[in-house]
């Protein structure tokens, strides 16, 4: 049959899109002895795959953006139409208008059914034109060049699209601009997945012969509305019962109950199989979540679930073991649309299978076409796909086998002499297909969070005058009654130092009288002041110290408050991860407890985490119940200033969100009341900074110098360095914008000095990144500054516990990935450019660790949202929370904000061998020493290694023998 790559050429064609650019790079042929570098690398400007990737989602099937607006409309309409009362009229009223709406939905979908039908992927003319300019775009013209004298028999290219090119059908692009020659006519393609997502999986492939097969057809039940009813109304056709051989299995296939997931499980455990195939429907309950995505099934009756997602088949891969072989033929079936790979496809993976066909797109259903056929003979495209899928899975080579099949419905399309032939073999349905083939030596195994840390601490910038001081001679609690008093008194003037010193006596006088709350508060306080000095390390510290002492003592309110400061530490250390978790552990204490005042105050700096994270419309949810909170609680001489601080983060928020003038509304507002209402300078000044920030944002240079200016002017003069170091930060992007490229260098070095000393990591990547903004496109001194800066940044992704904090922050650095690809590129660096590439595919790596309690509790966390009565006036005067925070640190360039949904963290990713040794070492070294300024235990930010060069070396032999070859040509009813 041929197509395995057991010789001839193999390349691998990788791609990741920015906002800007769809970057990719071409792999020499693998099977030369001498390949090095890459083949090619490139940038291609998204403008140029704008107009022909919309003609693209126009000709699939499936609703458009107006015809799923218009859907949701008719939907609300039907469920707004009720009948008033018991009136008969009223209910014959309301009876008409709901079948006049259905009517109208069913035109809707109709409309769309109607537009796949006609549309380029059925027109043949149409389809040459859209994919002569794709394969113009998307395929390098070096492997257009090699692609023109191959033979699909042994030529492979294996192509990772990335999220934003996932749904083109590389099979149809033309590879020769004279002829109507298609990429499958001259290469089996495959699609490519990160070889570091094939790290530790959790079941190996079983190499069991024989060609039993586990089919699962139509599987939910008779008369079940959910999951989109049955694929077959009519009756699954006889095709499937009669290849249903002797110890094969064929579950749901029109039975009254359908097929359950735990019938599934049964069926899949009680023996080993040569293949699965599922055919039936398959949803995604978050667009934007891959682990939702799952496969419809009938109701379980004693769990009630319907549907087997891919999250619950990651977690329980024993309880669904796969097959070697796996097809999904059900609507979008494939992962490669996630921004992290952990979909259906890659939970098959780990679950045992080494071979998984999948689908880009909705399949229309048999018959659809009637709506313009005009009487014509209709088809059964989609029943010919899945038996298509069935027989080429149960030969010795099923990628050969499925790019044979796929040839022979494309010959059979073009030389069709009827519309419904046509329409029988377009490319509509064959074209969805897209088929993952993993190589047991692709298979790695690396170990993962058994690893022993590394420590670095870097020496400290100036000694900690942490000596035990002895106190006065005299009362000790009288002393310290008086010391912790001063020194609150001290706190209020912003003296920290003066502060701290009363503190420490404080602390020793309590020590000695054995007040161990006492202890605890003059600790916490010791802590603040360390905070406001910048010694986050101290502070940290001090904050651990006093929590066993308040727990202890049963004070659940100190409780949460320190362990808002450490959150507090968190954030400035840039540990935003761990800062989001201790500030929800610390709201929900609080709410617990009602004491519902600070627990507004820990859902602002919550919200400005959150922010900081690039999920301002989530930060906006927790900014809201904070007001709510703060209009219940205080009283008129405390209102106004709570609400200024709101301001000043739902500002932030709404710029995050792209809502300038309402951002800058907000921020106005704050800074009126900071200077006339309850003046305070220090206040001001961060609402000047945001307003700069802001103005920067919407692209008003010379009002964010002024607002910045001012800011800095003020943290300055009071030797508040912290808000400096931002301030500087902010000018510094400002004056590269402006071209003075003199004045960003000194204001991204100053700040990235105070960055370094104070152990704030995360800001001091941001300023290193944006001085190497301020260097030429492609010099050296651009590259390593960028790179290094970006390694770091990029390794937060390891350590946020949810896919939806993952890819904000992924999307927060986008304008980061493309300038650093863009300078690799113009700088000759192909190496680095194809490692960046792969770097940016790693981060669903299934090595995952468990996340780490940071602020430990006994309780179990409760909702957010508030509940019961007036926070009590407890007494506990000497305890100083932080204050809520206004967020001025944070990366000043426009990078954008997104979202997505939940998974558990993952570890420090493997390096990715291209074919040659890895060459970002220097920048992941670079980063390292970046996040440890931190000062904290670290784990290095790779570990481990793994290659693409098995992924691209299939040897079908190796699967075993026994296995059945059904030539996979006659697949269901034709028509001419």
């Amino acid at each position: 049959m041929g197509g395995g790559p057991g010789s001839g050429s193999v390349w691998w064609l990788g791609f990741w899109q920015t906002a800007r650019h769809a970057h990719w790079w071409l792999s020499a042929d693998v099977r030369l002895p001498d390949r090095a570098d890459p083949l090619a690398v490139g940038s291609i400007e998204l403008d140029r795959l704008t107009e022909p990737l919309a003609a693209l989602a126009a000709a699939l099937p499936g609703l458009v953006a107006t015809e799923r607006a218009a859907l949701v409309d008719v939907d609300r309409r039907i469920a707004d139409t009720l009948p008033r009362g018991d009136d008969p009229a009223s209910t014959a009223s309301a009876i008409a208008t709901r079948i006049e709406l259905l009517g109208d939905r069913a035109a809707v979908l109709g409309a769309a059914a109607r537009r796949a039908w006609t549309g380029a992927m059925v027109d043949p003319a149409g389809n040459l034109a859209l994919f002569r300019e794709l394969g113009g775009i998307l395929l390098p013209q070096e492997l257009r060049d090699r692609l023109r004298t191959a033979h699909a028999a042994d030529t492979t290219l294996v192509v990772a699209p990335g999220p934003g090119l996932s749904g083109v059908p590389w099979e149809l692009l033309v590879v020769d601009d004279d002829h109507d020659v298609r990429l499958v006519e001259r290469a089996t393609v495959l699609g490519g997945v990160s070889p570091a997502m094939l790290v530790n999986l959790a079941r190996p492939a079983s190499r069991a012969g024989g060609g039993r097969a586990v089919r699962v057809v139509d599987p939910t039940a008779a008369g079940s509305r959910t999951g989109g009813g049955r694929i077959y109304p009519d009756g699954v056709p006889e095709a499937w019962r009669s290849r249903t051989g002797d110890g094969d299995a064929l579950l749901g296939a029109g039975a009254a109950g359908g097929c359950s997931p735990a019938e599934l499980s049964a069926a899949l455990q009680s023996q080993e199989w040569s293949r699965l195939v599922f055919v039936g429907h398959a949803s995604a309950t978050d667009p934007a979540m891959p682990t939702s995505a799952g496969l419809e099934l009938a109701v379980d009756g004693e769990t009630g679930d319907s549907r087997l997602t891919a999250g619950q088949w990651l977690r329980d891969p024993t309880r669904w073991p796969a097959p070697r072989r796996v097809g999904f033929v059900a609507c979008q079936s494939d992962d490669a649309g996630y921004t992290e790979q952990i979909g259906l496809t890659l939970a098959a993976l780990n679950a045992g299978a080494r071979t998984v066909v999948a689908t880009r797109w909705s399949l229309p259903s048999d018959g659809s076409e009637r709506l313009v056929a005009g009487g014509a003979p209709t088809g059964s495209a989609t029943t010919a796909l899945a038996l298509a899928v069935d027989a080429a899975l149960g030969t010795t080579d099923p990628v050969g086998a499925i790019g044979e099949w796929q040839r022979d419905r494309l010959a059979c399309w073009r030389s069709a002499r009827s519309d419904a032939a046509r329409r029988l073999h377009a490319p509509l349905v064959w074209s969805a297909l897209v088929t993952y083939n993993i190589p047991d030596a692709a298979v790695s195994a690396i170990p993962g969070a058994d690893d022993q840390p590394v420590t670095r601490r870097p020496a400290p910038g100036s000694p900690r005058h942490d000596a035990p001081r002895v106190p006065p001679a005299g009362d000790a609690a009288e002393v310290a009654k008086t010391s912790l008093a001063a020194g609150v008194a001290a706190f209020g003037r912003a003296d920290w130092q003066e502060a701290r010193e009363h503190y420490l006596v404080a602390l020793a006088a309590f020590t000695a009288c054995g007040d161990l709350k006492g202890v605890a508060d003059a600790t916490t306080n010791v802590g603040n002041t360390a905070y406001f000095l910048g010694d986050l390390e101290e502070a940290a510290d001090r904050y651990r110290t006093a929590l066993p002492l308040y727990r202890d003592l049963d004070l659940d309110r100190q409780v949460a408050v320190v362990g808002q400061n450490l959150g507090n530490v968190s954030f400035q250390r840039g540990e935003l991860d761990v800062a989001a978790e201790q500030y929800r552990a610390a709201a929900e204490a609080l709410l617990r407890g009602d004491f519902r005042r600070h627990a507004a105050d820990t859902l602002v700096n919550l919200g400005a985490v959150l922010i900081e994270l690039g999920r301002p419309h989530v930060a906006l949810g927790h900014l809201d119940q904070a007001g709510a909170l703060y209009r219940e609680t205080c009283d008129e001489s405390e209102l106004g200033g709570k609400l200024a601080e709101l301001d000043q983060n739902t500002g932030l928020a709404l710029a995050g969100a792209k809502s300038f003038d309402r951002a800058r509304a907000h921020l106005l507002s704050a800074l009126r009341h900071w200077q006339s209402d309850e003046p305070s300078a220090e206040r001001a000044a961060r609402a000047n900074h945001n307003l700069g920030l802001v103005a920067f944002r919407a692209g008003d240079l010379p009002e964010a110098q002024l607002r910045y200016t001012r800011a800095l002017e003020h943290f300055h003069t009071v030797g508040n360095e912290h808000e400096a170091a931002d301030a500087r930060l902010g000018l510094g992007t400002v004056a590269r914008h402006r071209g003075d490229v003199r004045a960003a260098r000194s204001n991204f070095r100053q700040a990235q000095e105070h960055y370094r000393r104070t152990g704030q990591w995360l800001a001091y990547a941001q300023a290193a990144f944006n001085e190497g903004l301020t260097h030429p496109g492609d010099s050296d001194r651009r590259f390593d500054l960028l790179a290094g800066a970006w390694a770091a940044m990029q390794s937060m992704s390891w350590r946020l516990a949810h896919v939806s904090e993952r890819a904000a922050w992924r999307a927060a650095l986008d304008h980061a990935n493309d300038e650093v690809l863009e300078t690799a590129r113009l700088g000759g660096r192909d190496r680095q450019f194809a490692e960046l590439v792969e770097s940016l595919r790693i981060a669903g790596t299934l090595r995952r660790i468990a996340p780490t309690p940071l602020s430990p509790s006994s309780q179990s966390p409760t909702s957010l949202t508030p509940a019961g009565q007036e926070e009590a006036d407890r007494d506990s005067p000497f305890v100083e929370p932080l204050p809520s925070m206004t967020l001025s640190a944070g990366p000043v360039v426009p990078w954008a904000a997104s979202s997505a949904a939940d998974e558990a963290p993952c570890d420090a990713p493997p390096w990715i061998d291209c074919g040659w040794p890895p060459t970002l070492v220097d920048a992941v070294a670079r980063a390292e020493e970046i996040v440890a300024v931190a000062g904290a235990t670290t784990l290095p930010l790779r570990r481990g290694a793994v290659s693409l060069i098995p992924l691209l070396s299939r040897h079908p032999e190796e699967e075993g023998p026994g296995w059945t070859d059904r030539a996979p040509g006659s697949t269901g009813p034709d028509a001419d």
